[in-house]
């Protein structure tokens, strides 16, 4: 009975055998698909939430330097060069450029 599979025409155990692990690679491509897609979204969220975190750093910063840095330069500074800071401190020119490290 063993060797009953090797003499049958109509059945061909090794293109079996084949079709096998074709099938087992494309579930294997599937599945590697899927987790490098999840592994994306994960990433592009953590990404989302750190570009929120840096806008409000950004922003305590600026407000910092238009506040708290301009009130003891106006104190420590007399006349143009403490308008000068206090402009340059003031504008827009000055915004921290906080970079996202994920890309």
């Amino acid at each position: 009975m063993t060797n009953q599979y090797k003499t049958n025409a109509y059945l061909d155990i090794f293109a079996l055998d084949q079709q096998f692990k074709e099938a087992q690679k494309e579930q294997e491509r599937q599945a590697i698909k899927c987790i490098i897609e999840a592994k994306k979204s994960k990433i592009e969220a953590e990404k989302t939430a750190l570009r929120a975190k840096l806008e409000k750093r950004k922003a305590k910063m600026k407000d910092f330097a238009g506040k708290t840095v301009v009130s003891s330069f106006k104190e420590g500074l007399t006349g143009k060069v403490a308008e000068a800071a206090e402009r340059h401190l003031t504008s827009k020119k000055f915004e921290p450029d906080l970079k996202n490290p994920i890309k």
